[in-house]
């Protein structure tokens, strides 16, 4: 049998680690389009922190791609040996098919504690990193976040445009400040600006900007009608100072999310509640107890759907006998959207008297029931 073993192991690792990587490369392209790519474009980033960045992402990106990338995996493997009649011959020999298939539980089990692991440790400090390099481009570099040739909308209460950009220096440079209703109050133009971060008396973050022939327009408040005259001033040079504080944030200080807390941060968090808000009511404590209770089994569900999800492609790898690439794959992709469907379902409950940390199970509960079923049945024949 060790043969045997050694065969069903070696294809199934075969297909699930290409499958999975195909699903990792997908995902981590996807957001290198949309973020990495367009911060090392604009100059937030160097292309050494481009690289940096996308190391970071996978990850994160790994504990989704596993469970689609084994399913997947293990209906190509079994499927094939189902095609080839190797399946037949290895039961010819006296091996029920859940002996057969022992390789790739275990396998699938040890890739389950895995993803456990990425999820619940190494993913969280990931993905705060790469906020962390994100968020601190702006803060070392202020000039860095304006795109030249498009509005920016990033500081609070300012539009700001430059033409060009080269290093810190912003060249045909305009700024528009606004009131809180969204008014026009000023505008400001310069043949040039340099942005840099600073601090006021009281700690706060401010946004500091030497301009170079500069002229600034100034209109009364409220004068939407442009009825009144507005005031004019010009400089050689002149340093304006504008409240920021809401972009310069440190890496450690961001907003993080709630699953990018590690596993002593969640029991931490299950502990005195996450969020909570001043004077907060006992359903508020008891909701935000319950957040992170429900974003920990979250993590372990979708780490055991490794194991769940392999589990039920042997008996439907055998059912369908096919070594298409093509109709595999369709099988799966149905399979993981039906799973998918009942994850969202269970994660959209969010009242603590429905046990939401309980039903994210679920979806791996039924996958277990219908695999278990499906198994006996395939043993049969």
């Amino acid at each position: 049998m060790r043969i045997l073993d050694r065969h069903v192991l070696i294809e199934t690792a075969i297909a699930g680690g290409a499958a999975t990587g195909a699903f990792v490369f997908v995902m981590v392209a996807s957001n290198i389009l949309q973020q990495v790519a367009g911060a090392i474009a604009s100059g937030r980033v160097s292309g050494w922190e481009g690289l940096e960045l996308v190391g970071l992402l996978f990850p994160g990106v790994i504990p989704y791609a596993l469970p689609m990338g084994m399913l997947t995996g293990v209906l190509m493997a079994v499927g094939r040996m189902s095609s080839q009649h190797e399946i037949t011959a290895m039961k010819a020999s006296g091996s029920s098919l859940s002996r057969i298939a022992r390789p790739i539980f275990v396998l699938a089990a040890c890739l389950a504690v895995i993803s456990a692991w990425l999820n619940l440790e190494i993913a969280p400090i990931s993905n705060t990193e790469y906020r962390r390099l994100l968020v601190g481009s702006a803060k070392d570099n202020p000039a860095s976040v304006i795109a030249p040739g498009k509005l920016n909308r990033q500081f609070p209460g300012m539009v700001i445009r430059a033409a060009e950009r080269d290093g810190e220096v912003l060249r045909d440079f305009w700024l528009w400040r606004l009131d809180a209703q969204g008014r026009l109050v000023q505008t400001i133009h310069a043949s040039e600006a340099r942005l840099s971060r600073g601090e006021n008396k009281a700690g706060e973050g401010i946004l500091r900007v030497a301009l170079t022939d500069a002229r600034m327009e100034s209109r009364q408040t409220g004068d939407q009608s442009f009825l009144q005259p507005a005031s004019y001033a010009s400089a050689k040079t002149s340093t304006l100072e504008f409240p920021a504080s809401g972009v310069f944030k440190d890496g450690a200080n961001f907003d993080r999310k709630l699953r990018w807390l590690t596993t002593s941060e969640l029991f931490d968090a299950m502990d005195k509640g996450w969020q909570v808000p001043p004077k907060a009511t006992p359903a508020q404590i008891e909701l935000s107890k319950m957040l992170p209770r429900t974003q920990f089994m979250s993590h372990l569900a979708g780490a055991f759907s490794v194991f769940s999800l392999a589990l039920l492609a042997v008996p439907l790898a055998v059912r369908v006998g096919r070594a298409e690439t093509f109709v595999n794959a369709s099988i799966a992709l149905g399979v993981a959207l039906s799973y998918y469907m009942l994850t969202s379902a269970a994660a959209y409950v969010k009242n603590p008297a429905w046990h939401p940390d309980l039903l994210i199970w679920i979806p791996n509960v039924v996958v277990v029931v219908v695999a278990l079923t499906l198994l006996r049945r395939a043993s049969r024949h």
